[in-house]
Protein backbone atom coordinates (compact mmCIF):
# COMPACT_ATOMS: atom_id res chain seq x y z
CA UNK A 1 0.00 0.00 0.00
CA UNK A 2 2.71 2.45 0.15
CA UNK A 3 3.22 2.60 -3.65
CA UNK A 4 -0.58 3.64 -3.79
CA UNK A 5 0.03 6.26 -0.80
CA UNK A 6 2.93 7.77 -2.85
CA UNK A 7 0.77 8.52 -5.03
CA UNK A 8 -2.17 9.68 -3.45
CA UNK A 9 0.45 12.63 -1.86
CA UNK A 10 1.63 13.35 -5.84
CA UNK A 11 -1.93 13.58 -6.76
CA UNK A 12 -2.35 15.53 -3.81
CA UNK A 13 0.33 18.07 -4.46
CA UNK A 14 -1.83 18.76 -7.75
CA UNK A 15 -5.32 18.37 -6.72
CA UNK A 16 -7.00 21.71 -7.42
CA UNK A 17 -10.35 20.33 -5.18
CA UNK A 18 -10.46 22.21 -1.52
CA UNK A 19 -10.11 18.70 -0.14
CA UNK A 20 -7.45 17.82 -2.39
CA UNK A 21 -8.14 14.27 -1.80
CA UNK A 22 -10.21 13.72 -4.84
CA UNK A 23 -7.56 13.65 -7.72
CA UNK A 24 -6.07 10.25 -6.69
CA UNK A 25 -9.54 8.36 -6.41
CA UNK A 26 -10.59 9.43 -9.89
CA UNK A 27 -6.94 8.32 -11.26
CA UNK A 28 -7.12 5.08 -9.50
CA UNK A 29 -10.23 4.43 -10.83
CA UNK A 30 -9.93 5.64 -14.63
CA UNK A 31 -6.84 3.02 -14.47
CA UNK A 32 -8.96 0.13 -13.35
CA UNK A 33 -11.28 1.00 -15.92
CA UNK A 34 -9.03 1.71 -18.55
CA UNK A 35 -6.57 -1.21 -18.13
CA UNK A 36 -9.13 -4.10 -18.39
CA UNK A 37 -9.20 -6.93 -20.72
CA UNK A 38 -12.70 -8.59 -21.06
CA UNK A 39 -11.85 -11.58 -22.79
CA UNK A 40 -9.70 -12.48 -19.86
CA UNK A 41 -12.26 -10.92 -17.44
CA UNK A 42 -9.07 -9.35 -15.58
CA UNK A 43 -7.32 -5.94 -14.99
CA UNK A 44 -3.88 -5.60 -16.51
CA UNK A 45 -2.52 -5.01 -13.17
CA UNK A 46 -3.32 -4.22 -9.83
CA UNK A 47 -4.22 -1.14 -10.09
CA UNK A 48 -2.71 2.83 -10.18
CA UNK A 49 -3.35 6.47 -11.94
CA UNK A 50 -3.66 6.61 -15.46
CA UNK A 51 -4.73 10.11 -17.13
CA UNK A 52 -4.29 11.50 -20.92
CA UNK A 53 -5.71 14.57 -22.48
CA UNK A 54 -5.56 16.50 -19.60
CA UNK A 55 -5.92 20.51 -20.43
CA UNK A 56 -7.04 23.79 -19.28
CA UNK A 57 -10.59 24.15 -19.19
CA UNK A 58 -13.68 25.85 -17.27
CA UNK A 59 -13.88 24.32 -13.68
CA UNK A 60 -17.60 23.71 -14.66
CA UNK A 61 -16.64 21.06 -16.83
CA UNK A 62 -17.54 17.29 -15.22
CA UNK A 63 -15.58 13.78 -16.47
CA UNK A 64 -14.56 12.97 -19.52
CA UNK A 65 -17.08 10.57 -21.27
CA UNK A 66 -13.55 8.04 -21.40
CA UNK A 67 -14.51 7.62 -17.40
CA UNK A 68 -11.45 9.96 -16.38
CA UNK A 69 -10.49 12.94 -14.22
CA UNK A 70 -11.57 16.07 -15.70
CA UNK A 71 -8.71 18.36 -15.77
CA UNK A 72 -10.72 20.74 -13.95
CA UNK A 73 -9.46 18.77 -11.24
CA UNK A 74 -5.52 19.59 -11.86
CA UNK A 75 -4.01 22.70 -11.00
CA UNK A 76 -1.59 22.77 -14.08
CA UNK A 77 -1.71 20.16 -16.24
CA UNK A 78 1.71 20.23 -17.40
CA UNK A 79 3.16 20.62 -13.78
CA UNK A 80 1.37 17.66 -12.95
CA UNK A 81 2.49 15.32 -15.83
CA UNK A 82 6.24 16.91 -14.87
CA UNK A 83 5.70 15.30 -11.18
CA UNK A 84 4.37 12.04 -12.28
CA UNK A 85 7.39 11.70 -14.53
CA UNK A 86 9.70 12.90 -11.79
CA UNK A 87 8.37 10.52 -8.83
CA UNK A 88 8.03 7.31 -11.30
CA UNK A 89 11.08 6.18 -10.57
CA UNK A 90 11.18 6.58 -6.37
CA UNK A 91 7.95 4.92 -6.33
CA UNK A 92 9.09 2.11 -7.31
CA UNK A 93 12.58 2.29 -5.71
CA UNK A 94 11.83 0.29 -2.72
CA UNK A 95 9.94 -2.22 -4.22
CA UNK A 96 12.53 -2.80 -6.58
CA UNK A 97 15.76 -3.16 -3.63
CA UNK A 98 13.37 -5.28 -1.73
CA UNK A 99 12.84 -8.08 -4.26
CA UNK A 100 16.00 -7.37 -6.46
CA UNK A 101 18.02 -10.43 -4.67
CA UNK A 102 15.27 -12.85 -4.38
CA UNK A 103 15.40 -16.49 -5.87
CA UNK A 104 12.92 -17.21 -8.44
CA UNK A 105 11.94 -20.80 -10.06
CA UNK A 106 11.45 -21.86 -13.24
CA UNK A 107 7.23 -21.74 -12.60
CA UNK A 108 7.55 -17.97 -11.21
CA UNK A 109 9.40 -17.19 -14.38
CA UNK A 110 6.87 -18.91 -17.09
CA UNK A 111 4.13 -17.19 -14.89
CA UNK A 112 5.57 -13.40 -15.37
CA UNK A 113 6.04 -14.60 -18.66
CA UNK A 114 2.48 -15.30 -19.39
CA UNK A 115 1.31 -11.82 -17.18
CA UNK A 116 3.79 -10.32 -20.11
CA UNK A 117 1.98 -11.85 -22.70
CA UNK A 118 -1.03 -9.84 -21.13
CA UNK A 119 0.63 -6.55 -21.48
CA UNK A 120 0.82 -7.31 -25.15
CA UNK A 121 -2.52 -8.53 -25.45
CA UNK A 122 -3.76 -5.09 -23.97
CA UNK A 123 -1.54 -2.86 -25.65
CA UNK A 124 -2.80 -4.43 -29.34
CA UNK A 125 -6.56 -5.68 -28.52
CA UNK A 126 -7.45 -2.62 -26.35
CA UNK A 127 -4.94 0.64 -26.10
CA UNK A 128 -6.59 3.14 -28.29
CA UNK A 129 -3.35 4.83 -28.92
CA UNK A 130 -1.91 1.49 -30.41
CA UNK A 131 -4.99 0.79 -32.40
CA UNK A 132 -5.18 4.35 -33.49
CA UNK A 133 -1.57 4.05 -34.88
CA UNK A 134 -1.23 0.85 -35.83
CA UNK A 135 -0.71 0.59 -39.63
CA UNK A 136 1.88 -1.79 -41.59
CA UNK A 137 4.64 1.19 -41.60
CA UNK A 138 3.70 1.78 -37.42
CA UNK A 139 4.24 -1.83 -36.18
CA UNK A 140 8.33 -1.42 -35.17
CA UNK A 141 7.04 1.54 -33.20
CA UNK A 142 4.41 -0.33 -31.73
CA UNK A 143 6.38 -3.52 -31.02
CA UNK A 144 9.33 -1.93 -29.38
CA UNK A 145 6.98 -1.12 -26.55
CA UNK A 146 6.63 -4.67 -25.93
CA UNK A 147 8.94 -6.86 -23.38
CA UNK A 148 11.49 -8.89 -24.97
CA UNK A 149 10.35 -12.02 -23.81
CA UNK A 150 6.22 -12.89 -23.40
CA UNK A 151 4.49 -15.88 -23.14
CA UNK A 152 0.98 -17.60 -24.43
CA UNK A 153 -0.78 -20.95 -24.11
CA UNK A 154 -2.60 -21.45 -26.83
CA UNK A 155 -6.49 -22.15 -25.92
CA UNK A 156 -5.24 -22.42 -21.99
CA UNK A 157 -7.82 -23.31 -19.77
CA UNK A 158 -8.71 -21.00 -16.80
CA UNK A 159 -5.50 -19.86 -15.10
CA UNK A 160 -6.89 -20.25 -12.14
CA UNK A 161 -7.72 -24.25 -12.47
CA UNK A 162 -3.66 -24.89 -12.62
CA UNK A 163 -2.81 -22.20 -9.55
CA UNK A 164 -2.31 -23.90 -6.17
CA UNK A 165 -4.94 -22.13 -3.40
CA UNK A 166 -3.61 -19.47 -1.68
CA UNK A 167 -0.61 -19.31 -3.47
CA UNK A 168 0.89 -15.89 -4.61
CA UNK A 169 -0.26 -16.29 -8.41
CA UNK A 170 -3.94 -17.66 -7.14
CA UNK A 171 -3.77 -14.02 -4.73
CA UNK A 172 -2.69 -12.04 -7.92
CA UNK A 173 -5.56 -13.56 -10.42
CA UNK A 174 -8.27 -12.51 -7.72
CA UNK A 175 -6.93 -9.13 -7.63
CA UNK A 176 -7.11 -9.11 -11.58
CA UNK A 177 -10.26 -9.78 -11.51
CA UNK A 178 -11.74 -7.96 -8.47
CA UNK A 179 -9.22 -3.98 -8.52
CA UNK A 180 -8.80 -3.29 -5.03
CA UNK A 181 -9.13 0.15 -2.90
CA UNK A 182 -5.26 -0.30 -1.02
CA UNK A 183 -5.81 3.12 0.44
CA UNK A 184 -9.13 2.39 2.14
CA UNK A 185 -8.08 -1.46 3.14
CA UNK A 186 -4.84 0.23 4.83
CA UNK A 187 -6.81 2.45 7.08
CA UNK A 188 -9.20 -0.35 8.09
CA UNK A 189 -6.13 -2.90 8.87
CA UNK A 190 -4.38 -0.11 10.88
Amino acid sequence: TAWHAYWRDVCAAHDATDSKDTLYPRLKRWCDEYFFLPWRREHRGIGGIFFDDLEVVSSDVSASSSGGSSSSDVADPEAFARAVADAFVESWRPIVERHRDEAFTEAQKSWQLARRGRYVEFNLMADRGVRFGLSPDAIERVMVSAPPVVAWEYNAADPLARLEDGSPEARLVGVLRTPRDWLREEVSQS
